[in-house]
């Protein structure tokens, strides 16, 4: 396994591996050894290895393997352009888009991306479709690109440059970040321009790092990944590749596992007081069955008044949002409790089994139980975060 060690996305994916080695009894010996995400290291001259599973992020390790003629998984997010090895990895299109969702459902009308600078032969997949999921209901999306002539891609952006950016952008803002790193490095530069988190700043990470989530403050809000199933998929796929050869066509894209809501996004950026309310309402209920006119009695308004104001801002209606917001409720207890689905659709707001399984069909053409089994049994990582259970997705 030729994966870095120093990030919680990599110790994950190789978790991954061996879970699947475990599971399936597979006789393997698997080698590893610690390196850092930046590392530009070959394989040891000594590993005899009949397959291998690799970050391929520069060329001069690309050319070594295939070297080897034996069987390779490609888990980065990278492809080096002439070595087209078969490849298992998220979806980023996904990522930008649940990320952009979320900062939407929020509030937020302003937006900013920070891509990931740092790494070679990265062709970003999630910046330009963040844009378009914002650029679609009618908003901007600023980018930060920190390269300037002359620069390498290992460069770092400057203090200067970042907090420059930050300070430009139309307050309040929802910032994409693509790792952990940017996430947290743009919280510090926040702090340094006197920016406040959420108020002024939103911050989504395009990934989960619980060491970086850890030492933030407030705590970064993220996509999980779930990049234990790639490790256990890119073993699956070796399997085949050690087996018969046949490579597959096309890279297998996972999709992320979800959004986890933290303090970093925990704020209501909607001018409106009333739709503010409405939402604050709908959300911070999402256990109990409510409907329509019981959020029209929180706020001084008419059906017609709340369903234009839902539609304009947040581009569906009351009803829709409780049903969404019931809906990820639903998600979250099948995903992390092994309570019964009756109980769930209780503690749901669904108040009834059927409604649920409607819902469940209609919007994720699954039913309850097969969600709950397709999650855990194929997406699943050993140690899910836990959420508040008032939280959005």
């Amino acid at each position: 396994m030729l994966v870095d060690t120093s990030t919680g996305y990599s110790t994950q994916l190789i978790r991954g591996v061996a879970r699947y080695v475990r599971e399936q009894q597979r006789p393997w010996q698997l080698l590893l050894q610690p390196r850092g995400e930046k590392e530009r290291s070959l394989m040891p001259r000594h590993w005899q290895a009949d397959g291998v599973i690799a970050r391929i992020t520069h060329r001069s390790l690309a050319r070594d393997l295939l070297r080897r003629r034996i069987p390779v998984v490609n888990v980065s997010i990278s492809t080096v352009a002439g070595f087209d090895f078969p490849q298992v990895t998220i979806d980023e299109r996904l990522v930008g888009q649940w990320s952009a969702q979320h900062l939407l459902d929020q509030g937020f009308r302003s937006f900013g991306y920070c891509g990931n600078w740092g790494q070679a032969n990265y062709a970003d997949r999630c910046g330009p479709v963040f844009a378009e999921c914002v650029s679609a209901r009618g908003f901007k999306c600023r980018f930060f690109r920190p390269l300037r002539a002359g620069a390498t891609n290992h460069q770092p952006p400057t203090a200067l440059a970042m907090q420059r950016w930050l300070r430009e952008l139309p307050k309040p803002v929802g910032i994409l970040a693509t790792d952990a790193n940017d996430a947290h490095l743009i919280r510090e530069h926040c702090r340094a321009c006197t920016l406040r988190i959420p108020e002024d700043v939103g911050i989504v990470s395009g990934e989960d790092d619980e060491l970086l989530c850890a030492i933030s403050h407030p705590a970064l809000t993220c996509v999980d990944l779930g990049s234990e199933r790639v490790g256990y998929e890119a073993s699956e796929l070796l399997t085949k590749l050690l087996s018969d050869g046949r490579r597959p066509f096309s890279p297998a894209l996972l999709p992320p596992l979800r959004i986890i809501a933290r303090q970093s996004t925990d704020i209501l950026a909607i001018e409106d007081p009333a739709l503010a309310k409405a939402v604050r309402y709908i959300r911070t209920n999402a256990n109990r069955p409510i409907q329509v006119p019981d959020v029209l009695q929180q706020v001084l308004l008419s059906r017609r008044a709340l369903e234009q104001r839902f539609r304009t801002i947040l581009g569906r209606s009351p009803a829709a949002e409780i049903r969404r917001v019931h809906l990820e409720r639903a998600k979250e207890l099948l995903m992390t409790t092994d309570a019964p689905t009756s109980q769930i659709a209780q503690d749901s707001g669904f108040n009834y089994t059927e409604v649920m399984n409607q819902v469940f069909r209609r919007e994720v053409k699954l039913t309850p139980t097969e969600f709950r089994r397709h999650a855990r049994l194929k997406w699943s990582t050993n140690n899910v975060p836990s959420r508040s259970p008032n939280g959005s997705n």
